[in-house]
This record gives structure tokens, sequence and C-alpha cells, in this order.
């Protein structure tokens, strides 16, 4: 032994003993500590589990009694650390999510209505480098890109879906009816 750590090794059937009666001394007392600091049961939860399973890692090397107990609650610890980490990496993700829902909701209107229809009426390429290039902002460079066509493509394919849609449309709708569509950004 070097200091209070035991030296690296394969486990032993006194690791597994040691393991397991640390772990009957301290599962209810270190539950309590780590459900103190978690927001649910179910973190909480995870949080022990995540502490044992270090724990049993490192059974080889667990420190010497007195050390082990404090140690454990350090571990469980991180855990819980690393828990709320996770906790607030999701919430961002899942507030990013609901904005971007929220800007891409699009009010449904009689003339959205017959948008919609006439879009349906391209083909999916077509359909696909519109919305591109008028609902998500797009460059045509940028289109072609992720489309892996040209840039000259995709314009050409922009302007002809174009008059496809203002054709379509033209029974009874204006041209201004196409708003955010005829809004393309110019070629570079």
């Amino acid at each position: 032994m070097s200091g209070p750590f035991k030296r690296s090794g394969a486990p032993s059937a006194d690791d597994d003993q040691r393991l397991t009666r640390l772990y009957q001394e301290t599962r209810e007392d270190l539950l309590a500590f780590i459900a103190r600091r978690c927001a649910t049961a179910e973190d909480a939860a995870d949080c022990l589990a995540e502490t044992y399973r270090v724990a049993w890692e490192k059974r080889t090397r667990l420190p010497a009694d007195p050390q082990t107990r404090p140690w454990l609650f350090g571990v469980a610890r991180n855990a819980v650390r690393e828990e709320r980490r996770r906790g607030e990496r999701r919430a961002a993700t899942s507030n990013a999510l609901i904005a971007a829902v929220e800007r891409s909701y699009i009010e449904t209107t009689p003339e959205r209505s017959a948008l919609t229809a006439a879009m349906s009426e391209l083909s999916a390429l077509d359909r696909e480098i519109i919305l591109m290039l008028s609902a998500d902002g797009l460059a045509s460079h940028e289109v072609a890109t992720i489309l892996r066509l040209s840039p000259t493509a995709v314009r050409s394919r922009a302007a002809r879906a174009r008059t496809k849609l203002r054709k379509l449309l033209a029974s009874g709708e204006t041209d201004d009816d196409l708003g955010h569509v005829d809004a393309a950004p110019a070629p570079p």
C-alpha cells in the first residue's frame, strides 16, 4: 500500500467483500445525502447508481478506512454536480427546441393554405429549394452546398418553381400572396 490508497491490480474477493460491506453501511445515508441535492427521485437514484458504479470500478484502489466513507460521499457529490450539468444542458436544449418551434410556426390562413397546396405541386427538390431560400433564409450557394447542386442550378430551379407557383396561385390569388417566397436572397 502507498499512502491512503491501495495499489491497482486485479480485484480480489477481499475487495468485493469490502465494497459489499461499504454499500451496506452507506446506502441509506448516501441516498439521503444525494436526495437532498437532486431535483427528482429519479435523478437521486441515477446518482446513487453512478456513485456505486465508480466505487465498483475503483474497488481495488479504495482509500483505507476511515477515509473510505468520505471518499464515497465525494464521489456522490461529483455525481450530483454532473447530473445538474446534464439537467441544465437538457433544459437549454429543450428551450432552444421550443424557441425554434415557435419561430417556425406558421399561422394557417386561406392564403397560406393556397400556397401550401401550390407548393405540394412542386417536385420534392424544388419545394426544398424554395423552403430553404425563403423560409430558412439560406443563400443560394448555401442551398447548393447542402443539396450538392451548383448555385446556378439552385437559382434556375428556384426561378422555375416561383414561376410555377405564381401560375398555380393565379386562379384568383395575387403575387402578393407569395409573400416570403419572392423574398429569397439575391444570388451572390
